[in-house]
């Protein structure tokens, strides 16, 4: 009997002008060969407001297209589409691995952002309105980091026209150069911000597998490895997991030809006698 292959993928990003994914189309090449597929978080922007009047028919486009199309699709929320899902995290192979977007890793979710300080006041009302007791729980805190982003409207100020506007689009977020620096500080920290967070409130998870910080990557920590996903823009690309009972596999994912692959094998880790993934 063939084992379940589950395959996690994030930030697609799809209608922000720096995303790779032109269409939804483009990445049915990197569905082959899995039973079920995990979208974990920012897979399109669901808040709504100007200037994308285009957010609700976007909506509406992915989640039809999970339904019709990917094999036994499952949506994990982040922050860009906190209200896209009532699904924040997921434990496969009975609790070994972890899968969440990553957030609320962060006290003040995206300290790069330039919603700040904004983005990190929303979110420490949203605590403090917690009784004391759930403010110590992980799916309390993913909660209250979804409710904060969901309050946010996008802001995304014109570009102008031409061959370089992807280029600027996705250079705005680096400036000034303070978010550049938080940008820095996110990604050092994330893997012991990781380890913490597992070892307290996921002890018996292997393997976290995150998002957010669009840098991907594979690091070992007593106890845990973090895999980060990275994202569908530019410039340092994502990664594809395979979750199985007998293995864990990282991918890159490349485009070619207007469409998405699986590429070479980052990193891979035996599952010799782990359980089989739960339902």
């Amino acid at each position: 009997m063939a084992l379940e292959v589950i395959r996690i993928l994030s930030d697609l990003h799809y209608g922000d002008r720096a995303s790779r994914v032109r269409s939804l189309a483009a990445l049915r090449p990197l569905f082959a060969g899995a039973d079920r597929v995990v979208f974990n978080g920012d897979s399109l922007e669901t808040r709504a407001g100007p200037p994308d009047r285009r957010t609700p028919e976007r909506r509406r486009e992915f989640v039809d297209f999970v339904r019709r199309e990917v094999p036994r699709g499952v949506i994990l929320t982040g922050n860009h589409d906190a209200d896209l899902s009532e699904l924040h995290s997921l434990d496969l192979l009975h609790g070994l691995v972890f899968v969440t977007h990553g957030e609320t890793l962060f006290e003040d979710l995206v300290p790069w952002s330039s919603e700040q300080p904004e983005i990190g006041i929303l979110y420490r009302r949203e605590l403090a309105a917690l009784a004391p007791g759930e403010r110590e729980h992980l799916d309390s805190r993913l909660r209250a980091g979804k409710r904060a982003c969901a309050q946010l409207r996008p802001i995304q100020e014109p570009l102008p026209r031409g061959p370089w506007r992807r280029t600027l689009h996705t250079a705005r977020k680096f400036w000034p150069p303070r978010r550049t620096l938080a940008m820095f500080r996110a990604w050092r920290e994330l893997p012991d911000r990781v380890a913490r967070v597992a070892r307290r409130h996921r002890p018996r998870a292997r393997f976290v597998v995150v998002g957010h910080t669009h840098l991907p990557g594979v690091w070992t920590r007593p106890g845990v490895v973090v895999i980060n996903t990275g994202s569908f823009c530019p410039p340092l690309g994502a990664y594809a997991v395979d979750v199985s009972a007998e293995r864990i596999v990282v991918r890159r994912v490349r485009p070619r030809q207007g469409r998405f692959h699986l590429g070479r094998v980052v990193a891979s880790f035996p599952l010799a006698g782990a359980p089989a993934p739960t339902p």
